[in-house]
Order: structure tokens, then C-alpha cells, then sequence
């Protein structure tokens, strides 16, 4: 019996809905079974190759050793994964209202086109570590000076997609919209919107990653407390097995936020009936 794997779609008749779990359950089950694999092999040559080189753990520490430093100072890596987190959640909302909001107006209007999308690409050239010391002189030390930071970098991929979003909606759609008398609030709203949705969602799954490094940024420059603060304290003090640890756990972070996304995503989706 062939069984549709694709829960979007509408089952068949005589296929029962147990069947389709299942199926879904073990092609998920294959799919994660071959990078888990390869992550175990590559663990395992990595723990293999430090015991028989005998390298040190300064220059780089066995798996063993990082899962038992991991295991050592958990609360203190959780306690600062937290300022890194909510910097990063409030950088990427932020980041996700101005970028759709500018996108908005610079997609209606010729004159705003002009006059601020030019000055965002200009400012976007800077190379960003470059500004993180004027950041720190202009908002000091605190996590508001990190999240600026952060919306500094994140805000521009959102921009850019929803510019190209709204203006690749199909003309026709919008013609047909005003013939029947709808007003432009109507037409953004209901038209294009919709159609852009996708294209903001890709600029806001790069403005998440943009967002992190943002942070981290802002951290090891600014913040006195956070995973980009634990790492720079790891690396000046040698202890570069608590360095990798932070590091898997800054990758879990941006794993989790990047999933809250997916989630917001489907729901947007879900409601406004995009495919």
C-alpha cells in the first residue's frame, strides 16, 4: 500500500490516519539517523585522534572533556544563556517590525525609496565590528546596547525581502482588487501581504542567524554577562574546553530560536492559507 508522506495533503480513501503517522514517523526517522551518525563517527575519530596524538586539551580537549566541563558549570552556562537568549529574541522582533514596516514604505513610495533605502545599503557596507566600540560609547554596557546591535545587522535581510515581496505580487491580483473598490489598506492587507509572506519569512530565517551573531558581537565587545562574555572569558583564561561547551550551547540557542520561527511561520501561514 502506498501511503502520502505529505501531511498537507489530503489523505485517501481507505488510508488510515495511524498509517500515516507512522510513515511520517520513520522517514523523519531515516532523515535523522544519517547526520546523527555522522556525528557520532566524526565524535568518535575526534576523541580517538587526542588520545593518541596526545595534544593538549589548551589547544584542543577531548569530546570527553568538553561533555564533562559541559556537565561541571551547566547552571553557569544556563544562568548566562539567558541575557543572550532575550538580547536575541527582542533583536529579532525588533529587527522584524522595522525591516517589514521600512520595506512597506519603500515599496508605496518612490520618495522614500530614494531618500532611505539608499542610506541603509550605505550604512550596511560598514563593516559591523567596526561599530561595535561606537555602540558601546553611544548606549554603554547594558543588554539595550547589545540589542541594538544586533537590530543593526538583523533588520536589513527583512527589508530587502519584503521589498522584493511586495513588489513581485501579481499586478492582476491588485487590479482586480481595486475593481472591486477595495481601498489600498484593503489590497496590502489582503493581497499583497499574503504574497509576500514567504519572501519575509526567508529574510527573517537570515535576520535569526544575523540577529545571533549580532549579539555575540555586542557581547564580547560591550556585555559583562552572556554566552559571547563566557567565551571571551574562556579564550583569555585557555580554558578551551568551557569555550566548546558555550559554543554547543550558543548552537542550541540559535537552534531554539530558529524553531520558534519555523512554528510562527506555519501558524502566519496557516491563517492567511499561503502555500
Amino acid at each position: 500500500m502506498t501511503v502520502a508522506l505529505d501531511p498537507t495533503k489530503s489523505l485517501r480513501p481507505g488510508i488510515r490516519f495511524q498509517e500515516v503517522v507512522a510513515a511520517n514517523a520513520v522517514n523523519w526517522s531515516l532523515k535523522l539517523a544519517q547526520p546523527l551518525l555522522a556525528t557520532a563517527i566524526l565524535i568518535g575519530l575526534w576523541e580517538l585522534g587526542v588520545s593518541l596524538t596526545g595534544v593538549s586539551s589548551v589547544i584542543l580537549p577531548a569530546p570527553s572533556l568538553v561533555a564533562e566541563t559541559s556537565f561541571k558549570f551547566f547552571p553557569l552556562m544556563i544562568e548566562q544563556a539567558s541575557p543572550t537568549f532575550w538580547a536575541a529574541v527582542w533583536g529579532i522582533l525588533v529587527s522584524a517590525v522595522l525591516g517589514i514596516f521600512l520595506g512597506t514604505l519603500v515599496s508605496y513610495s518612490k520618495t522614500v525609496m530614494d531618500t532611505i533605502y539608499p542610506t541603509v545599503v550605505f550604512f550596511q557596507l560598514i563593516p559591523k565590528v567596526a561599530l561595535a566600540p561606537v555602540f558601546v560609547l553611544w548606549f554603554g554596557k547594558e543588554i539595550e546596547a547589545t540589542i541594538l546591535f544586533s537590530v543593526f545587522i538583523a533588520f536589513f535581510p527583512v527589508l530587502v525581502a519584503t521589498i522584493s515581496g511586495l513588489n513581485a505580487t501579481n499586478k492582476t491580483y491588485e487590479r482586480m482588487g481595486y475593481s472591486f473598490m477595495a481601498s489600498r489598506i484593503q489590497v496590502f492587507l489582503r493581497i499583497k501581504f499574503p504574497f509576500a509572506l514567504p519572501f519575509i519569512f526567508s529574510g527573517l530565517r537570515l535576520g535569526v542567524t544575523f540577529g545571533i551573531i549580532g549579539v555575540i558581537l555586542g557581547e564580547f565587545v560591550s556585555a559583562e554577562r552572556g554566552l559571547g562574555y563566557l567565551i571571551m572569558f574562556a579564550a583569555e583564561n585557555f580554558e578551551t574546553a568551557l569555550l566548546l561547551s558555550t559554543i554547543l550551547l550558543l548552537l542550541g540557542v540559535g537552534i531554539l530560536i530558529f524553531a520558534m520561527l519555523l512554528v510562527i511561520e506555519a501558524l502566519v501561514m496557516s491563517v492567511y492559507k499561503v502555500q
